[in-house]
């Protein structure tokens, strides 16, 4: 992901970037943090809890060992997102970059919504469907091309109806093409009760 061919990581890491610096959260939830790709702006300063969940323990050693200086605020979480047991709300800013290609979309935003704050937001990225383009790019990798066969690509109609119905909505969405051809969805969602106060 991180070659210029595909330049995925330099790219989520900008997402990442824009969230951090509109939302300014204290609490953060990142789940798919794989080794730490855009942790270098979050302001340790000023966040008061940083939760960081992968299923892969080797990415999160490397995340460990990157941030070693900021594990004080960062706790690891090496577990499926579903089997989390998180606070309610207990987080303002929840960030999910190619998460819901992978997981089951229904539980996962049901669980969620539980854990997001009243005021907090949820950070979506979604790869689109191309009829020309492989979902999974080539790379030097082999591991990667195993993730073609469990990756489902999910239309951001479909997730906004999984939202709505656990009560998120959405507040903007864009969408970003890269150099390679590949097409991202980027949205934010918030408690709709925000909206119809």
């Amino acid at each position: 992901m991180n070659s210029p061919a595909v330049g995925q990581l330099q790219f989520l890491s900008s997402v990442f970037k824009s969230v951090m610096s509109e939302y300014h959260p204290t609490r953060v939830l990142i789940v798919g943090c794989t080794t730490g790709n855009g942790f270098e702006h979050i302001d340790f300063d000023a966040v008061e809890h940083v939760a960081a969940v992968d299923i892969n323990p080797e990415y999160l050693s490397v995340l460990r060992e990157r941030y070693n200086g900021y594990m004080q605020k960062i706790e690891l979480v090496c577990s499926d997102i579903n089997a989390c047991a998180f606070q309610p709300k207990a987080f303002d800013l929840i960030h999910c970059a190619l998460l819901f290609e992978y997981v089951d979309p229904a539980e996962t935003v049901r669980n969620i919504a539980r854990w997001l704050s009243c005021t907090g937001v949820l950070t979506v990225v979604l790869q689109l469907r191309d009829d020309v383009l492989k979902k999974v790019s080539d790379s030097p990798f082999s591991s990667l091309k195993r993730l073609d066969a469990i990756m489902h690509l999910l239309e951001p109609e479909e997730f906004n109806e999984i939202a709505l119905s656990n009560g998120l909505e959405q507040v903007r969405n864009e969408v970003t093409q890269l150099q390679s051809g590949k097409k991202f969805s980027t949205a934010v969602y918030a408690a709709a009760t925000r909206f119809n106060a």
